[in-house]
């Protein structure tokens, strides 16, 4: 029953935040939508009027999966951040269910919201470009699913280093263009790739949407493998910096 108030309050505070501050969340849609035009249409134009179209199709599908991959990472650590310059995280570490039972719901309420926003994004770069695609929502929804605990690992592992740092914003913020990076690599077959976090799902997803690819069960349990050993990692280290803060009575702290 406690489980269950938690996870209602947070969804409450969740969808009212959205609601009061409904202009921020308006204008984060349209200017994702507003650099992906730029992207798009600066990519078409380097490529010239003979452009394989298959190349567009790779550049769509590798903007939402940024987009997916971007809030999945920012769920937790600019979560920690936020409640840090708001000096409220000292309260949430008091909740009586525990701070990570707090923070995965209110990642949960983030990945549902994601998939609504990216569902929108893209809808709107569909209509935009005049490509559309055929998605299997089920044949996608496994990787990404299996996939996204991965960059809740590095969320925490930067939630983390925020406890003790305080001021990451500027890192965050590169960390942006190095998640590009992993939804960019090629992670299939097998390779060096294939074991950075979210890359190996990434390439799966695009393989399914843009080339119609069937992948063996192994891989699957290969992605699973993949993301727990991220989320795991980060979230032991996310322990050992709460740890380290509590001892230098840094919670409370801006």
């Amino acid at each position: 029953m406690k489980l269950l108030n938690l996870f209602k309050v947070e969804a409450l505070k969740y969808f009212l935040e959205l609601k009061r501050y409904f202009f921020n969340t308006v204008s984060s849609l349209l200017s994702i939508y507003i650099i992906f035009l730029a992207y798009f249409f600066g990519f078409k134009f380097m490529g010239g009027p003979n452009m394989d179209t298959g190349k567009l199709d790779v550049f769509i599908v590798g903007y939402i999966m940024w987009m997916f991959a971007l809030i999945s990472f920012q769920s937790n650590s600019y979560l920690i951040y936020d409640e840090m310059q708001k000096g409220t995280f000292e309260q949430l570490y008091l909740c009586s269910m525990g701070i990570e039972t707090s923070i995965l719901f209110r990642m949960f309420m983030d990945l549902i919201f994601s998939f609504i926003f990216n569902g929108i994004i893209f809808y709107l770069t569909m209509l935009t470009t005049g490509r559309y695609f055929s998605i299997p929502f089920l044949k996608i929804f496994i990787p990404l699913m299996i996939s996204l605990p991965s960059l809740w690992g590095l969320g925490y592992i930067f939630g983390g280093l925020t406890l003790i740092y305080k001021k990451t914003v500027s890192f965050l913020q590169i960390m942006q263009f190095a998640i590009i990076v992993l939804v960019a690599v090629d992670a299939y077959p097998l390779n060096f790739f294939s074991f950075l976090p979210f890359s190996a799902g990434a390439t799966t997803v695009q393989g399914i949407i843009n080339f119609k690819e069937t992948f063996p069960l192994s891989w699957f349990f290969f992605l699973s493998a993949i993301s727990l050993f991220y989320y795991f990692v980060g979230l032991a280290l996310f322990r050992y910096f709460l740890k380290r803060a509590k001892k230098q009575n840094l919670l409370g702290q801006y």
